[in-house]
C-alpha cells in the first residue's frame, strides 16, 4: 500500500471525527443559546431525569402550572421530595428503573406516549440538557409530542470550561451507542417496568 493511500485512510476518519465534534458543539451551543430556567408557555407534563442537581425546581415548575411531574431515576437513588407532605406529591410519578440517560429517555417517552401528552417540558441540569433532550426527542419521533427544554440550574459563564460539560461530550457518544444497542434488542442495564 502506498504512503499516499495510507495517509488517506488515516486522514479520512480523523476529518470525519472533527466534523462530528464540530456538529456536536454547534448543537450544544444552539441549546445553550436559548436556555431558560422558567417557562411561560403552557404545557401538559414536566419530566426530569436524575443528575447531580436537585429535582426541587422540576417539582416547583410542575406545581406552579398545576401539571403532573414524571421523575426517572436509578433504583438505588433516594426517593426525591421526602421532605414534602403527601398532598404535594399527588401528581408526581417516580420511575426508578433507569440506570442511564438513554433508559431515562426511553422510560419517559413510553409514559408520554401512553398518557397522550403533547406538550412536555424536560427540566434537567444545564450540562445534562443537550444529551437528555436529544435522546428524548429521538425516542418521540413521529409521536407529535413537543419537548421544550428547561434547565433546573442556570447556565454558568464560560460553560465550555466546566468539567461537567467536557464529560457530557463523551457521554453523548456513549448514549448513541446505547441507542444502537437498544435498537437491536440489547438493553444496557435492567429492563423497564
Amino acid at each position: 500500500m502506498s504512503d499516499k493511500r495510507k495517509k488517506k485512510l488515516i486522514l479520512g476518519p480523523i476529518l470525519l471525527l472533527c466534523f462530528l465534534v464540530v456538529l456536536q458543539f454547534a448543537y450544544y451551543g444552539m441549546i445553550f443559546f436559548d436556555l431558560r430556567t422558567t417557562l411561560s408557555k403552557d404545557f401538559d407534563l414536566v419530566i426530569t431525569y436524575s443528575d447531580t442537581a436537585s429535582m426541587e425546581p422540576a417539582l416547583d415548575l410542575a406545581h406552579s402550572h398545576h401539571k403532573p411531574l414524571y421523575v426517572s431515576q436509578a433504583p438505588p437513588e433516594k426517593l426525591p421530595f421526602s421532605n414534602h407532605p403527601r398532598n404535594d406529591l399527588k401528581e408526581v410519578i417516580v420511575d426508578n428503573t433507569a440506570w442511564t440517560t438513554d433508559q431515562n429517555a426511553r422510560r419517559a417517552t413510553e409514559f408520554i406516549r401512553k398518557g397522550g401528552y403533547k406538550r412536555v417540558v424536560l427540566d434537567v441540569a444545564w450540562f445534562h440538557l443537550p444529551r437528555a433532550l436529544f435522546l428524548t426527542r429521538l425516542y418521540l419521533l413521529g409521536s407529535g409530542a413537543e419537548i421544550t427544554p428547561c434547565s433546573k440550574t442556570p447556565l454558568p459563564d464560560h460553560w465550555w470550561n466546566y468539567w461537567l460539560f467536557h464529560r457530557e461530550i463523551f457521554k453523548f457518544w456513549g448514549s448513541l451507542g446505547r441507542v444502537a444497542l437498544a435498537s437491536i434488542g440489547i438493553e444496557t442495564g435492567p429492563k423497564g417496568p
